[in-house]
């Protein structure tokens, strides 16, 4: 489904660019608002960036119903697609636990990264295809509801309660018993069972999408799920003291719903624009990033720092201060690439660097684009 690619691009164009840059602009009197919106919340609460994540694994959900469709009809039977789905979580974990080694230069085992979660919530979600919508939504609120009991119900918590941050919590304490050794910034591993719910609500999107029911219909459904979610997701972490506090790092209840909200409204938005208005031809740029999601994960995970940021800002910054700031040009040339950028740019240097690496690592997807090579797990 075109829209889905396009979908998948846009999250993925902004994880590459890393936010254009803008994070850098946090105390700026215009933009601040701006930058928050780029850069995750210390703790409780939900911005944009917080979105990313979970549009990944909806997006997952959402393409479980076709892709598993379509092997059913060449004639693949459970037992096939049982392998096909296991072979694929298990690629999926070894690749992000081979992209922790590289990236944190020390082998390590871990669940957090994302395409971990994507690999446990895809093999769950898995056993609950070809059931029926209701089962699949129950489900998904049965997982919620169990979660949060866990949390609630663990006799180690904080004594201020168990949504505070910290490590005297159900999710820490499974870190440590089954890895060793809690993760940074307090996330836990533990994500990966409300992070399940959020694929099992892109599953019954996928499902609705591809229904056969007329576009406006599917639209209205799309919207009153996307409804729903916002006024569930705020019910729960409404208040000086909420129930369930909205926390991203680990994955409340709240959050999966207030985040489903978001990814659902996106999902139509761009449902609406390519299915529906038949704007087919200008989410090609996306497109291209779309549709090799995990081969640009991962050069960005593997290279944007230590290649493309870095090259590119050597080349960039020495030609700004010739066109702009040419007083001051010997020392842009002498400066190591970390340094600031030439003063009449500023921080806006900044998005004109996230910008140039998107265009540089869009020209590798476009070439294998051109070629059709997708790399697929």
């Amino acid at each position: 489904m075109l829209s889905l690619d396009a979908y998948r691009g846009f999250i993925m164009a902004l994880l590459i660019c890393n936010g254009l840059g803008f994070a850098t602009f946090k105390n700026d009197p215009t933009l601040g608002w701006l930058a928050a919106q780029v850069d995750h919340v210390k703790w409780e609460g939900c911005v944009f960036w917080d979105l990313i994540q979970p549009a990944f694994m909806f997006m997952v959900g959402v393409a479980m119903p076709f892709a598993f469709a379509k092997r059913q009809a060449a004639g693949d039977s459970w037992g096939l697609l049982f392998r096909h789905a296991a072979l694929r979580a298990l690629s999926l974990c070894l690749v992000g636990m081979a992209l922790d080694c590289v990236t944190g230069n020390a082998f390590t085992i871990g669940f957090m990264r994302v395409l971990q979660q994507i690999a446990i919530g895809y093999l769950l979600a898995f056993f609950l295809l070809g059931r029926s919508y209701w089962v699949q939504g129950i489900t998904a609120a049965l997982i919620l509801i169990g979660y949060t009991a866990a949390w609630m119900l663990y006799p180690g918590n904080d004594p201020a309660g168990p949504w505070v941050m910290g490590n005297k919590n159900i999710g820490s304490t499974f870190d440590l018993w089954l890895v060793g050794r809690n993760y940074g910034g307090f996330y836990v591993g533990l994500n990966a069972v409300p992070a399940t719910a959020t694929i099992l609500f892109g599953v019954l999107c996928g499902r609705l999408v591809g229904s056969g029911l007329p576009k406006p219909r599917v639209m209205q459904l799309l919207l009153a799920a996307a409804i729903a979610g916002f006024v569930l997701g705020g019910l729960l972490s409404a208040g000086a003291t909420p129930l369930v506090p909205m926390v991203k790092r680990i994955w409340t209840a709240s959050f999966t719903l207030w985040a489903a909200g978001w990814t659902i409204l996106f999902l139509l938005v761009f449902y609406w624009l390519i299915e529906v208005q038949g704007w087919r031809r200008w989410p090609t740029f996306l497109v291209v990033v779309g549709m090799n999601s995990i081969f640009a994960y991962s050069m960005a995970q593997l290279f944007r720092g230590s290649f493309f940021d870095r090259g590119i800002a050597v080349f960039s910054k020495p030609l700004v201060a010739l066109l702009l700031d040419r007083p001051h040009l010997a020392d842009a040339i002498a400066r190591p690439a970390s340094y600031a950028w030439p003063e009449p740019l500023g921080l806006w240097g900044n998005v004109l660097q996230g910008a140039l690496v998107l265009l540089a690592e869009w020209a590798v997807l476009y070439w294998l684009y051109r070629r059709k090579i997708f790399f697929k797990l």
